[in-house]
């Protein structure tokens, strides 16, 4: 193989890898807890285009959403799960 094809095999791998480390970079809920990660078109954050979030636990529905894109400027919001009984 080439050192040109090596250099782009290499190349392809590890961007591939920082893909994967960025796209799981929110942190996943604790138990009975949502995590909610918006995203911001910019640093004055008015503009949301995308939202990722997750949740688990018994005392919430286990779910996970994703829409829009991501972008450097976001919020991450963490909230409880409150067990609601007929």
């Amino acid at each position: 193989m080439s050192t040109l094809k090596k250099l782009a095999v290499r190349a392809l791998l590890l961007s591939g890898l920082i893909y994967g480390i960025a796209a799981y970079a929110y942190p996943m809920p604790g138990e009975n807890q949502e995590v909610y990660v918006t995203y911001y078109s910019n640093a004055a954050k008015t503009n949301v285009v995308g939202v990722r979030g997750i949740a688990r636990g018994s005392a919430c529905e286990l779910w996970h959403t994703t829409w829009g894109t991501t972008t450097s400027y976001s919020t991450v919001t963490v909230a409880d799960c409150v067990a609601i009984y007929d």
